[in-house]
């Protein structure tokens, strides 16, 4: 009698067992999956920053997508596993491009969508790789927008013969180099207006007027001095004047940027 008891209360707990794994199995079956929704446009391209505005539009409903790839819209259709991503079926209209630039870059967008396998998605920044590798970045639509604030950046020096200026404002930068000269206007990435936007959010700004240069020498032997701003939906933020090429750490990343991005800029002429 006790060992058919036993026997009894063995067939039951293995039965409990098995309905704990089929519920574990079926909950996580249930997890839910990321999800890709809404038109992004295209920050870098194999770590390369680009300006051609290049878009993709993903649509969860129907698992299809497209967008425009600088000189050809295209579509095709995509599936979603956890963090595993596979597009299918890319086609594309057939409109000649005259810039060879957007013709290598269309070439490969479309190349790298084919080729991607998995992807991440971060403060609606989204990454598609190959295995390990970053093919391409994208930025989602509604935060580019939210973040077109007016905002403007401003680095001037100047020295008894020389005078230097940087605007930067989101997709152009202005440089002028002499008080007689007519500043030029040129176009940069989106991604580095990005970074200049994260830096400026890390900032203080009503604490910029209390910024103590790290060095002087402009107020007694005639070295360049520099002036620094920021202007934010009508307020304009200053930060006290310092040596040129000497700024207050805390301001210090974003004036490299400015530099990074003018001379960037001017390499292109």
């Amino acid at each position: 009698m006790k060992t058919i008891t036993m026997l009894f209360f063995t067939i039951i707990l293995n039965a409990c067992g098995a309905n704990q794994a089929a519920s574990n199995f079926t909950n996580n079956n249930k997890a839910p999956q990321n999800i890709l929704s809404g038109e992004f446009v295209v920050l870098s391209i194999d770590a390369n920053n680009i300006e051609q505005k290049l878009t993709i539009n993903f649509n969860n409903e129907s698992n299809r997508v497209s967008g425009f790839s600088g000189c050809n819209n295209f579509s095709g259709s995509y599936s979603i596993i956890n963090n595993a991503i596979e597009f299918s079926t890319i086609a594309s209209t057939k409109k000649m491009c005259a810039d060879n630039a957007n013709n290598l870059v269309e070439r490969q967008l479309l190349n790298h969508l084919n080729k991607v396998n998995s992807f991440n998605i971060e403060n609606n920044t989204l990454t598609l790789y190959f295995n390990e590798t970053e093919l391409l970045s994208a930025i989602k639509k509604t935060e580019e927008k939210t973040i077109q604030e007016d905002i403007k950046i401003e680095y001037k020096t100047q020295s008894r013969g020389s005078f230097n200026a940087i605007v930067l404002k989101n997709e152009t930068i202005s440089i002028q180099k002499g008080h007689n000269t007519v500043a030029k206007t040129k176009a940069y990435s989106s991604k580095d207006w990005q970074t200049a936007l994260q830096l400026i959010e890390n900032l203080n700004l009503k604490a910029l007027s209390n910024l103590q240069p790290p060095t002087k020498a402009h107020q007694y032997d005639g070295a360049a001095m520099a002036n620094f701003s920021v202007t934010k939906n009508g307020d304009t933020y200053n930060v006290p004047v310092f040596d040129a090429g000497k700024p207050n750490k805390e301001i210090e990343p974003l004036v490299t940027l400015l530099l990074k991005i003018a001379n960037q800029s001017e390499e292109k002429n």
